[in-house]
């Protein structure tokens, strides 16, 4: 029997982080109140923080809270 490797690119770093589900791109889009196609082209260009369990792609909520308003500090 082959063992199966599972990386996770991303380093969870509280418990609250691991209980919190994962948000798909529709969710994603939502909550930041931004279109799927703008979701798909950031993660494209590697430009928003993401998981990718096999082929979806996932967003870690408070990852996503951060990234924005670390953005939203980079503009003033």
């Amino acid at each position: 029997m082959r063992r199966l490797r599972c990386r996770l690119r991303v380093t969870m770093k509280t418990a609250e982080q691991l209980r919190t589900p994962l948000l798909d791109v529709h969710e994603a889009a939502a909550f930041l109140n931004v279109s799927r196609s703008w979701i798909y082209a950031r993660v494209e260009r590697n430009e928003m923080p993401h998981i990718r369990v096999g082929g979806l792609i996932r967003f870690v909520p408070s990852q996503l809270r951060d990234w924005t308003f670390a953005k939203d500090q980079g503009k003033s």
